[in-house]
């Protein structure tokens, strides 16, 4: 039953982290921005995922980012079966 709440807490965690910048590129007009003249229209977009995309070395990145949560996650589920049964030694 504990897993459960672990899971939960790391999912709404994670939406609350993702949903945040999604919500503050939704409304530009709320937020103050400072415009470069020097520089050209074209230069204001991500290139280096553009190059990242095209190289193919995205999925690298996403492979390592999915492992590494998928690695703590673990870690939780057995830190919290340990946790649990020193509880239930405790109490005996």
């Amino acid at each position: 039953m504990k897993m459960h709440k672990w899971l939960l807490m790391l999912l709404l965690t994670w939406a609350a982290a993702f949903s945040t910048p999604a919500a503050a590129q939704s409304a530009p007009e709320q937020m103050s921005t400072v415009e470069f003249s020097s520089q050209a229209p074209a230069a204001s977009q991500p290139e280096m995922a553009d190059v990242m995309r095209q190289d193919g070395k995205i999925y690298i990145v996403v492979v390592v980012l999915v492992s590494v949560l998928l690695g703590v996650l673990f870690y939780l589920i057995n830190l919290d079966k340990k946790i649990g049964r020193l509880e239930r030694e405790l109490r005996q």
